[in-house]
């Protein structure tokens, strides 16, 4: 049997028997039936201790009342005068050994105040306590709402790339910790994390491929930057493979301009108009999106669009685009939308492929439709093809690239006069056909594509 099966008054008994000197050790663990002679050792040092004896029914011996301040200053002379004799004093006064050990040692901390009550808050107290820890519990859990909200990694300042699942709620816990110094364990509750996993973020160390993400992160800005916010993903991953050597994976670079709040342009939605066409001259639509090319100067397209500077100026660029490579072979800026713009492109691109005899495909508008205009494209020996009324779609790649040089210069500057807004479009120009690299194109440069395809 265990020291619970037994009774205080047993222990008692069996001990003080053993004390008396008229039986040996052995022999008062027979007759009591213990289990080895450690046993009784122990009740007997409980015993000289005068620290009592516990039944198995529960803790105490006696049970806990209500005792008044005159009691415990009472009980606590009579164990002082006593030699601190707590058994005895407990046995007088009718208490346990725990309660008067424990007044006796508030008396040595507090004196006799410290025997006013049980040292415990009383309803009031205990109230307003509880009130101030709630609204703290509440401070806390707004402050951790607001901040998360406002953690934005600034373009200057890199994110964390360690992919941790709750790294706004840890960065958000530790900001906060170091500012008002709350519990860290109360403000892992009010953000819903847990303090392990705190902690372990904390002291965390930097592995290898978070190190590798820092620095591509580092030059994924620059290239932004430099580029005035222009390259999406895509983009942005082909620069990094062409010019920099870094072969890195299309999700992997988005990842990382999306943790870097990193965004290409958008283009802006045209609002659709349609024109009756002249009849002086209508073409078929030969070309019937026909987009890919076998080699250079095969398939021509052209159109006009609309520029606008400063307060009402209005200026108009015409440009001819080669399917093959996808480049511009001619180009035309001017203040006026007419026949003479179209001329001057085309003018610029028999000069540099003067052999050159093209299918020209272009919409129907008023320059294309002339009379003046189907007289030089026979001259040059040029077949025409016109898109179907109402349907940009046929000249998609000569819209698509009105779109990209407006959306990656044009949107993003205010122009003043003609002559700036002038240069920058023969800018934008030259690097669309120099710097630029296309997807469909092999990542590469129209030109780099178009020097491979003659080699």
């Amino acid at each position: 049997k265990g020291n619970h099966h037994y009774p205080a008054i047993v222990k008692q008994q069996a001990a003080e028997l053993y004390l008396s000197g008229q039986i040996s050790i052995e022999a008062v663990c027979k007759k009591y039936q213990l289990r080895s002679r450690s046993q009784l050792e122990q009740w007997i040092k409980l015993y000289n201790g005068q620290k009592g004896f516990r039944s198995p029914g529960g803790r105490r011996s006696v049970p806990l009342t209500m005792v008044s301040y005159e009691e415990r200053k009472a009980a606590v002379e009579y164990c002082i005068t006593h030699g601190k004799n707590y058994k005895l004093t407990a046995a007088c006064f009718g208490f346990t050994y725990q309660q008067v050990y424990g007044w006796v040692q508030r008396y040595h901390k507090a004196g006799l105040e410290g025997l006013d009550g049980d040292h415990r808050s009383s309803g009031l107290a205990a109230e307003n306590q509880r009130l101030r820890m709630n609204s703290l519990e509440l401070e806390m859990k707004m402050a951790v709402q607001q901040r998360y909200q406002q953690i934005c990694w600034p373009r200057n300042q890199l994110p964390d790339f360690s992919g941790v699942r709750h790294e706004t709620a840890y960065q958000t816990v530790k900001e906060l910790h170091e500012t008002y110094h709350w519990p860290v364990c109360k403000l892992c509750m009010a953000a819903g994390v847990s303090r392990a996993g705190y902690y372990k973020w904390l002291n965390r160390a930097a592995s290898p491929k978070q190190r590798e993400d820092e620095k591509l992160a580092h030059l994924i800005v620059e290239i932004y930057q430099s580029q005035h916010g222009v390259p999406g993903y895509r983009q942005m991953q082909i620069i990094l493979e062409r010019r920099y050597g870094i072969k890195c994976n299309l999700k992997r670079v988005y990842r990382l301009m999306r943790l870097l709040d990193l965004r290409s342009v958008c283009r802006r939605r045209k609002r659709t108009r349609r024109k009756k066409s002249s009849d002086e001259y209508l073409a078929e639509n030969i070309l019937n999106r026909g987009f890919a090319a076998k080699k250079p100067n095969e398939k021509w397209l052209t159109d006009v669009t609309e520029f606008k500077y400063g307060t009402s100026g209005k200026a108009y660029l015409c440009a001819v685009l080669d399917l093959y490579g996808r480049n511009i072979v001619g180009f035309s800026f001017g203040q006026r939308n007419n026949i003479a713009l179209v001329f001057e492109a085309f003018e610029w691109a028999f000069r540099q492929y003067p052999d050159a005899h093209p299918l020209v495909h272009s919409d129907r508008g008023a320059q294309y439709t002339s009379r003046a205009f189907q007289k030089r494209m026979k001259e040059a020996g040029v077949c025409q093809s016109m898109s179907r009324p109402g349907k940009c779609l046929d000249n998609a790649p000569m819209e698509g690239f009105w779109g990209t040089l407006k959306s990656e210069m044009y949107y993003l500057h205010h122009f003043d006069d003609y002559s700036q807004l002038c240069e920058a479009v023969a800018a934008y120009i030259y690097f669309y056909n120099h710097e630029r690299y296309q997807k469909k194109l092999g990542c590469v440069t129209p030109m780099e594509f178009l020097a491979a395809g003659v080699k």
